[in-house]
């Protein structure tokens, strides 16, 4: 009986181990058949452009690319497109990436594939380097590398966490083929920079931006929902064109019996807008950033200064020399920036529940003013750099 058993447990050991071999075989072996699911191959009837360079988009024409753009993979020369711009059964446009070189277009769709013949691929600029790389909004950024040309008006730097958005782009300061200078605008992100160089785009390192220390602003006037700084004295205003336009009370009509008046503050007595807004974070006047400066240009003239009038900066310390009637810097006037030097009035961090400029005592044509921008510096050569100076 016992050897019964025996070889019973045996045989069923054997039996085991049969399977086993023979379902290990059967997976290694490759699948031999007909797929479950099939597709219909896919055509490439036309590639336009034929020629062209990093960020320009191609479109491809053809037939049973399918409706699903995740399904599908887009090589150029064997580097992977990392941005399809649309989508649909029969024509896709996608971005030409980055150092792809010449060769062909490959389209794969689920299981199948289709080559174009030779993208020509041509070089365009290149970046080599960018400092610093941790930056705060307003700072100063040097792109070195090649090929970029000597015309700002076709170059756009855009600062952005996901490099399909274009937002948060910024127009240089200053270009030469071999040089960038731009200024971190206003919502850049923690990235990769990207270079528009007209229909070239340009891929560059990482830039880290961290939160600006205190005392630093910048205040542009680009979104009407958020004016940041406002006029009084019954002055009208509204955004356009990035600037804040500013225009006087119709009353006021400019004549020594009659001057015009509005003054424009971001803060007054705590609160914004003033009488009767919330209340807001002081302004914090640090010394690390002594100098105020606005870029500002007075609706007839296009002068920095009125004709007749005053432009005073409130509030001072007692005994500032700062205190008074056009007491700002004028050396800039040319490019319509006045500017203030705090250094001597705040040498500790202080919080300020108002901070404005008093214009007043306006007589003759002037109807009002434009302010481009109002931002602090750490002194003025870095001022005379952020102008291209």
């Amino acid at each position: 009986m016992k050897q019964i058993i025996k070889n019973n447990i045996k045989a069923v050991t054997a039996f085991v181990s049969i399977l086993f071999i023979t379902s290990c075989s059967d997976q290694e072996r490759e699948f031999v058949g007909d797929p479950l699911v099939t597709y219909p191959a896919v055509t490439i009837s036309s590639v336009s452009p034929t020629t062209g360079t990093s960020g320009n988009i191609v479109t491809l024409s053809g037939a049973n690319f399918g409706q699903y753009v995740k399904a599908a993979k887009i090589y150029f020369n064997g580097i992977a497109a990392t941005e399809i711009i649309s989508y649909t059964d029969t024509s896709v446009q996608v971005r030409v990436p980055q150092d792809a070189g010449t060769g062909p277009i490959t389209v794969k769709v689920w299981t199948n594939s289709a080559i174009t013949s030779d993208f020509q691929y041509v070089t365009g600029g290149t970046i080599s380097n960018i400092a610093p790389t941790s930056v705060n909004v307003g700072d100063l950024v040097v792109i070195t590398g090649k090929g970029f040309g000597t015309d700002p008006s076709k170059v756009t730097v855009k600062f952005s966490s996901d490099l399909t958005v274009d937002a948060f782009s910024a127009k240089p300061v200053s270009v030469s083929d071999t040089q960038i200078n731009v200024i971190v605008p206003k919502g850049a992100a923690t990235g990769k920079v990207r270079v528009w160089l007209e229909n070239q785009i340009i891929t560059g390192p990482s830039l880290t931006v961290i939160a600006p220390p205190k005392g630093k602003y910048i205040f542009e006037f680009d979104d009407p929902a958020d004016p940041q700084w406002l006029p009084a004295q019954n002055a009208s205003y509204k955004i356009e064109d990035g600037k804040l336009k500013v225009t006087f009370d119709p009353t006021q009509l400019g004549t020594s019996a009659s001057k015009r008046r509005a003054d424009l503050y971001t803060i007054m007595n705590g609160v914004f807008p003033s009488p009767g807004g919330a209340a807001k974070a002081k302004y914090i006047q640090a010394p690390e950033y002594p100098i105020l400066a606005m870029k500002i240009a007075f609706t007839g003239t296009g002068a920095a200064k009125p004709g007749t009038g005053n432009i005073i900066i409130d509030p001072l310390p007692t005994g500032s020399a700062n205190l008074g009637n056009n007491k700002y810097k004028t050396d800039l006037m040319a490019q319509n920036v006045i500017y203030y030097d705090l250094s001597a009035d705040y040498t500790t961090l202080t919080e300020l529940t108002t901070r404005q400029f008093k214009i007043a005592d306006i007589v003759g044509t002037e109807t009002g003013y434009e302010v481009d921008w109002i931002r602090t510096f750490k002194n003025q050569a870095e001022l005379k750099a952020f102008l291209g100076l």
